[in-house]
C-alpha cells in the first residue's frame, strides 16, 4: 500500500512539474539572423528606421537584438503564430507572427497601443 502511495505521490509531483513548464515549438524557420526592412504602424510608415532593426535567434532558445545603439539579449520561444521574447531581467513580450518563411519574418506588435507591423529579411 505504500509503494502505491509513494507512485501517485511522484506522479502528481511529475504532472505539476510539467505542468509548469512553459509550451515552446521553438520555430526553426526562426533561427538566424534578421535585418528590418520595413515598420509601418496602422498601416502607415512609422517614421522609424527599420533597417536599424536586427534580431539573431539561435538554436539554443536565446536571442540578440538591437535598434541602433539599444541592444537585448534573452531568451525566445514560440508557440504556434506568436513569437515570445524575454530579455534579461524584464518581462516577456509577444508578438504575432503573421509572415515566415526561408527569406521574410513579418510580425505584429502592440507598443503602447498602437499597432506596428515589422517586416524582416533573413540575412544569414
Amino acid at each position: 500500500m505504500k509503494k502505491i502511495k509513494l507512485h501517485i505521490v511522484f506522479a502528481i509531483m511529475f504532472l505539476a512539474i510539467s505542468a509548469c513548464e512553459r509550451e515552446n515549438d521553438k520555430n526553426p524557420m526562426l533561427i538566424g539572423k534578421w535585418q528590418g526592412v520595413e515598420w509601418l504602424a496602422f498601416g502607415k510608415p512609422s517614421g522609424n528606421d527599420a533597417n536599424q532593426v536586427h534580431f539573431e535567434f539561435k538554436a539554443d532558445g536565446n536571442y540578440t537584438a538591437g535598434f541602433g545603439s539599444q541592444q537585448e539579449s534573452g531568451t525566445w520561444r514560440t508557440v504556434n503564430d506568436k513569437l515570445y521574447t524575454t530579455a534579461s531581467d524584464r518581462k516577456e513580450i509577444m508578438v504575432k507572427i503573421l509572415e515566415l518563411d526561408s527569406t521574410v519574418l513579418k510580425f505584429e506588435m502592440n507598443r503602447g497601443g498602437q499597432q506596428e507591423t515589422m517586416k524582416l529579411n533573413r540575412v544569414q
